[in-house]
């Protein structure tokens, strides 16, 4: 675990993430940025945004390339890695990557939207054979047969792991591969299928597709963004997306949330933002509670 205590970390390194860590940084406050991916690539797809004020006619792989140059100028600290899991740890919070750990006195969470509907019987296996961490929870399965259902290019290293560990891992592209997938390891099969159902008893024992039954103790499911409730238990929802007061705060004192994970329009514009009204309220938390 690093033993910096970082006074702010963003999870998520979109416009309202990276809204956030940049006016948390010219505030001189200590900021942790995770961002996985390549800085939003919904964003970076979008051939062309006309309505951002001030910057008409920009493609948004541009305009993503702008606010990364600008807050990565500041100079916060950036981790590639993908948060899987924050729970409250003394007067802050641990959050969890497959690799590493880290602590900050509050959090922001900035991780977008999960782009895909949960799978039939996901919500209720999880913990008991769902996973969303390959290399957290793989060992769990030694000898077993798993399924990897990856909805980035991730997911290949991902099953890489598992095949070293597993008897059987079944790799499920939901996502268009650059090249064949051909895996170094043998018993990594590629099934070019569509998750539609997780069956099981008191734990999983399918993957029910849209070709066959897959018959596995565990599944893990990569997406870009996990469900905000699986990374954080107990935060309140309105629906889908988390629930947050005026000031971007939610029901959990410390954390706040910002642009599309906290509801329609999913705009960038609304998404700077509140990146900007969480992180100010996050600063006026961390004064308030250091008197």
């Amino acid at each position: 675990m690093s033993e910096t205590i970082y006074d702010i970390a963003v999870v998520g390194g979109g416009p309202a993430g990276l809204s956030a860590a940049l006016t948390g940084r010219i505030r001189n406050k200590n900021i942790l940025l995770f961002e996985h991916l390549d800085f939003s690539l919904k964003l970076q797809k979008a051939h062309k945004v006309h309505n951002y004020l001030g910057i008409p006619e920009i493609s948004g792989k541009d305009l993503m390339q702008q606010f990364v140059d600008h807050v990565l100028h500041f100079e916060p600290h950036l981790v590639k890695q993908k948060v899987v899991n924050v729970f409250p740890a003394g007067e802050g919070f641990n959050l969890l990557t497959p690799t590493d750990a880290y602590q900050a006195k509050t959090v922001i969470l900035a991780t977008g939207v999960v782009s895909t509907a949960l799978f039939a019987g996901e919500r209720e296996y999880l913990g008991r054979g769902v996973s969303y961490c390959a290399t957290c929870d793989g060992m769990l399965y030694r000898n077993r047969d798993v399924a990897v259902i990856s909805y980035t290019a991730e997911g290949e290293h991902e099953a890489e792991f598992l095949g070293e560990i597993c008897r059987n891992v079944y790799y499920l592209p939901q996502y268009k591969p650059e090249q064949e997938l051909k895996p170094e390891r043998s018993n990594i099969v590629v099934r070019q299928q569509r998750p539609q159902k997780i069956t099981g008893k008191d734990t999983v024992g399918q993957l029910i597709t849209d070709k066959e039954s897959l018959d596995v103790a565990g599944i893990f499911i990569l997406r870009q963004s996990d469900p905000v409730e699986n990374i954080l238990a107990g935060i309140e929802l309105n629906g889908e997306v988390i629930k947050v007061n005026p000031d971007m705060s939610t029901s959990i004192p410390g954390v706040f949330a910002a642009g599309d994970c906290t509801g329609k329009p999913l705009q960038i514009s609304r998404a700077t933002g509140q990146g900007l009204v969480a992180v100010l309220s996050a600063i006026n938390y961390l004064d308030m509670t250091a008197t």
